[in-house]
């Protein structure tokens, strides 16, 4: 026999299942908390940045290192699982909008005894009972429960993809920084041989004359102790090179202590300077900025779902299946069930009111780390601007240094040769030359570096086009179940 379901009740789940308030609005925007200046105190015409930074220094070796650490390195991997969970535990807030089904079957026999008395004396009697159901349950989001849980997942994840960007800037400064201190590093170890070589020959000039009875003793310790001074300066580099390499190994995901598949060459010049832009590009450019905007949705999302969570929650149920006891009467009994339950929370103990007095604080905390981000960025920014101007300076003066040490070693060696002063000069200008000389190299490298952090500063829109690497698969049970 056909039997219909009650139109009152497909009245009032209809009403539930398509009307739903919300007692708390997420706001679209948040104000910084900040009044960003309309420019930089520093500012100089700048080229315009190509999308890969690394790319304007020329280096075809370089480009070809970071892209291999983009997709090897370790820590990088873990900000792609990282943002993998944060997926799932979006498409499971997102579930929650869709009934949840099941099904059962279910066989039982009982057995009792009855003492009918007389001849008839006890009686067993056995019973089977079979049945089938599919059964039913859906909340209805009636306050904007389910939906601020859904809006505050999806919040996260966005925040994981953010923080999967800044992990992934921050990994091609730092090989873009060890690639160039590699290359220092190696020149500096050549720059020393020669230096030792140049020691060499003044201790042999020295001894000559020592020999000829032209100059004293004195003079050839001199030598000597300046060429000793260089000679301690090439395990001190050496060291640091094998430092760089065994960092870069690292940043690759390859063990240290193995020979790099690319080898830098010299330091090359600096590219022109990139445009910095406007302050107020930083909330768009950064993304750990850009993270801490979605965290505070995901904190306002919560708040959303805690204030519902203090009205009534409508849960819908429905059953339906087959009950027999035979075997042969499979289908001939349908039964059905549905159901609406209501509960309203009464007391507590103040649990939920709580629960919305933390999650208010929560999302002022997220503002304050919003504001703190901006902040963060902004210095950041001015401080590569300066370093940037400064150091250029710094590394033209330098220069002009060892121009003028390299003259005044020249002199230094005329009036020696001619007797008309001692040793001393010239050790002290060699000195001075082959330490301006390394100084040089170092301050080159320091003005790769500093535009390597400006680049770094101003953020930048390449990690877009970022892809998960090949995964790694667990461990399998015996079953193969991961």
């Amino acid at each position: 026999m056909r039997r219909h379901v009650p139109a009152g009740f497909l009245t009032f789940l209809c009403a539930f299942a398509f009307h739903s308030c919300s007692v708390h609005d997420v706001r679209e925007e948040y104000s910084p908390g900040v009044d960003l200046p309309a420019a930089y105190s520093i500012t100089r015409d700048g080229e315009e940045t190509v999308a890969q930074w690394w790319e304007a220094f020329g280096d075809d070796g370089l480009n070809r290192t970071i892209t291999t650490a983009l997709n090897d390195n370790a820590a990088l991997h873990q900000a792609w699982a990282r943002l993998e969970q944060a997926g799932a535990v979006a498409r499971q807030a997102r579930s929650q909008r869709y009934p949840e089904v099941t099904v059962g079957a279910e066989a039982s026999r009982s057995r009792a005894s009855f003492n009918i008395g007389g001849e008839l004396g006890e009686r067993d009697v056995t019973s089977d009972l079979y049945s089938i159901s599919i059964g039913a349950g859906y909340e209805v989001d009636l306050w904007g429960r389910i939906r601020s849980l859904e809006g505050a997942a999806a919040a996260g994840e966005r925040a994981s993809r953010e923080d999967l960007d800044s992990a992934a800037m921050t990994l091609a400064a730092r090989v873009a920084e060890t690639w160039f201190s590699i290359a220092e590093q190696q020149q500096q170890v050549e720059l020393l041989h020669q230096q030792v070589g140049v020691g060499e020959t003044f201790l042999q000039l020295v001894e000559m004359r020592f020999a000829l009875g032209q100059t004293a003793a004195l003079d050839v310790y001199q030598q000597r102790q300046q060429l000793a001074a260089t000679e301690s300066q090439l395990p001190v580099a050496e060291a640091r090179l094998a430092l760089s390499r065994n960092l870069m190994a690292a940043l690759l995901g390859r063990p240290a202590g193995g020979v790099l598949a690319e080898i830098p060459g010299p330091l090359p010049p600096l590219p022109p300077l990139p445009g910095a832009g406007v302050p107020a590009d930083l909330l768009q450019l950064r993304p750990d900025v850009r993270a801490a905007f979605e965290r505070i949705r995901s904190a306002d999302h919560r708040l959303g779902a805690a204030v519902a969570d203090r009205y009534p929650a409508v849960r819908l149920t429905a059953g339906t299946g087959y009950q027999w006891r035979e075997i042969a009467s499979v289908f001939d009994n349908w039964v059905y069930q549905l159901a609406a339950g209501l509960a309203a929370p009464i007391y507590d103990g103040k649990r939920r009111a709580e629960e919305v007095v933390r999650r208010r604080a929560i999302l002022t905390e997220m503002l304050e780390g919003y504001r703190r981000f901006i902040l963060e960025a902004l210095r950041e920014a001015e401080d590569a601007l300066a370093l940037e101007l400064r150091h250029g300076e710094y590394v033209s003066n330098v220069a002009r240094q060892v121009g003028l040490a390299g003259a005044t070693l020249k002199q230094s060696r005329i009036r020696y040769g001619r007797g008309l002063s001692d040793y001393l000069p010239v050790t002290s200008a060699l000195l001075a030359l082959q330490r301006l000389e390394r100084t040089e190299l170092s301050g080159r490298r320091e003005a790769l570096s500093y535009r390597i952090q400006l680049h770094r500063a101003l953020g930048g829109t390449w990690t877009a086009d970022l892809v998960p690497p090949a995964r790694i698969e667990p461990s399998q049970d015996k079953k193969g179940t991961p």
